[in-house]
């Protein structure tokens, strides 16, 4: 059975590769986000890409849960969109909650999301079914968490719960908006994907398939 544990240098490997896999899909999500919002989401994503790898290629911390606070902190500051802050305080949180570790295994991972989730929801008082970021993480941690305690092989944990986060970023269509400048399209928003919940899925689709390649 396949065992993934990942040290700092694997964390920061990851992390750079899915910054540049999150600039990939920047026009996507920014024509996504023009259907039911400002359309700047393409470019909060950019700009927190960089923040991430600029944080990576200059951090000299191997405690991984200071890393992903900095990193938390310089998408803060290169990108204070709603997004750009929802992001920085999952990092953050997640941060917080595997701090003074220098290594990651399952239940590592499924604490850093418990993390990030706790903290976005206490920054931005969203819950499942709101049509936000949370209807991808939430399903993907919760699956997570379940595949570990089941002893499941490691890459069939993230596969799964990569498969989770799809199916909640499409379950998000059905969904009316309570938060953010969608909320404002009140029944407009419904048959419309959920951009912050699509990136999110990227985001973590990047990091599954990076380290367990």
């Amino acid at each position: 059975m396949t065992r993934i544990i990942l040290d700092t240098t694997g964390v920061k490997e990851a992390l750079i590769q899915v910054a540049a896999d999150m600039k990939l899909h920047a026009e996507e999500l920014r024509l996504l986000d023009a259907q039911a919002g400002d359309g700047d989401l393409g470019v909060t994503i950019e700009l927190a890409a960089q923040g991430i790898t600029g944080c990576l290629d200059s951090t000299v911390e191997t405690d991984i849960g200071k890393l992903l606070a900095q990193c938390g902190m310089a998408i803060n500051k290169v990108s204070p969109s709603t997004f750009g802050t929802i992001l920085a305080s999952a990092f953050m949180g997640g941060g917080k909650a595997v701090s003074g570790k220098e290594q990651l295994d399952i239940e590592g991972l499924v604490m850093v999301g418990e993390g990030a989730i706790e903290n976005i929801k206490k920054r931005g008082k969203a819950e499942a079914g709101d049509k936000t970021l949370l209807d991808s993480l939430i399903p993907a941690v919760e699956s997570l968490k379940k595949q570990s305690t089941e002893g499941v092989d490691d890459r069939e944990a993230l596969l799964a719960a990569v498969n989770a986060a799809e199916q909640g970023m499409k379950a998000t269509v059905d969904m009316q908006a309570k938060f953010g400048r969608a909320r404002w399209f009140r029944d407009g928003s419904i048959g419309i994907q959920d951009a912050g919940a699509t990136a999110i899925y990227y985001l973590m689709k990047s990091f599954a398939d990076n380290i367990s390649g």
